[in-house]
Order: structure tokens, then C-alpha cells, then sequence
């Protein structure tokens, strides 16, 4: 019986919160600003109200404004830029070229920008396969359908997969429909649906069920 690792991006397999997340984020508000002719104080607010709708920004404007998805997501995840910030980790390749089984990366991100950072960490050859957001007809995660998805395209039955991740949302989803789950955070907090809790990436390891 196959062994499938699926990875979360960012927070999980890198340090997004520090500096890339407020880059996004300051580029997200401008767009929504200049495209909707509203103030910054607005298309922050206007973000807020989305994310809580609707689980993303993008989805929002897509539902509520018509915005092109590939559009935004072009501007404001800017490939070049984020990579910058992302640092090396001789112990993180040396976590993945250990774990045994099939490893692939499932994110929220768009695809050029988790190709971009996957490369510029030089950890691409560990990984079969990227799903994205736009690989879920950008419904992000935690939703059912997202999960759904990638598990029809992988041809994977949910008990053969193991969640690595740092949002406690998505791990949800992910026992839910059976996988097993992995939380990547310094948390305490206590959940059902969290099998197993590491504080970073590298403490993961072939013993991990």
C-alpha cells in the first residue's frame, strides 16, 4: 500500500509569516485598491470581509467584482520578489530525502509563485507534483472540494495520505475525509483531528504515522 506525503507551502515548508506574507498582503490591498477605485482603508476591509465569506480574497472579487483570477494572482504573488526572502535548509532536504514514500505539494498559492520558492530552496527534486489553486478551480483549502480533487487526480484513497501542514483549518478537512494529519506549529492547543504535532519541518521523520 503506497505512502503519500502531501505538503503544505507556506509555514509549513518555509517561513512565510515574517516577511513574505506582509508582501502579499500589501500587494493584494493595493490591487483591490486600483481595481476598485476604493481607498486602501477600504480594500483592506473589503479583504477582511472576503476572508471571512469566502476563505480568500480572490474568491470574493471572482464572486463579487468579476476579477480574472489569473490576473491577480500575477500581480500580487511576484515570483521574483518573494523568492528573495526564503532561506536555504541543508536539514529540510535532508528531511525530505529521508522520509520514504511519494511527496508532493498542496497549496493555496498560485503555481508559478510555489514553483518559484520550491526552486529557490532547491527542494524541487523531492516532490512528484504541485497542486495549486488553480488546481482546485481556485477553491482554496480547507474546502471539501479542494481535497476531493487532488485526491481523484492523484487516484489516492484518503487512508494512503498523510496532511503536513500548519493551519489547524486544513488539517480539519484533511482528517475529516480520512487522511492522516500532521500539525507543523508551536500551538498546545489539544484537537481530535491532529495525529501527530511537530514544531518544525525537520522533526518530521519515517517514524511519523
Amino acid at each position: 500500500m503506497s505512502k503519500i506525503w502531501i505538503f503544505d507551502l507556506d509555514d509549513t515548508l518555509h517561513d512565510a509569516s515574517s516577511k513574505i506574507f506582509p508582501y502579499i498582503n500589501q500587494s493584494m490591498t493595493a490591487y483591490v485598491s486600483q481595481k476598485l477605485n476604493i481607498s486602501h482603508d477600504a480594500a483592506h476591509e473589503l479583504r477582511d470581509q472576503y476572508w471571512k465569506v469566502y476563505g480568500a480574497t480572490l474568491k470574493g472579487l471572482m464572486e463579487n467584482h468579476d476579477v480574472n483570477p489569473k490576473e491577480f494572482l500575477l500581480k500580487t504573488h511576484d515570483a521574483h520578489e518573494l523568492s528573495k526572502f526564503t532561506k536555504q535548509s541543508h536539514a529540510l532536504k535532508n528531511t525530505l530525502k529521508k522520509l520514504k514514500g511519494k511527496k508532493i505539494v498542496f497549496t493555496n498559492a498560485p503555481l508559478h509563485y510555489a514553483i518559484a520558492i520550491i526552486k529557490s530552496l532547491k527542494i524541487e527534486r523531492y516532490f512528484s507534483a504541485v497542486y495549486s489553486i488553480e488546481s482546485t478551480k481556485y477553491n482554496p483549502k480547507p474546502s471539501l472540494y479542494a481535497f476531493r480533487k487532488i485526491l481523484r487526480h492523484l487516484g489516492e484513497k484518503p487512508h494512503q495520505c498523510t496532511m503536513v501542514e500548519d493551519d489547524l483549518a486544513n488539517l480539519k478537512t484533511a482528517h475529516k475525509i480520512g487522511m492522516k494529519t500532521v500539525l507543523v506549529s508551536r500551538q498546545n492547543k489539544k484537537t481530535v483531528f491532529v495525529n501527530k504535532r511537530i514544531t518544525k519541518i525537520t522533526h518530521l521523520n519515517q517514524q511519523t504515522r
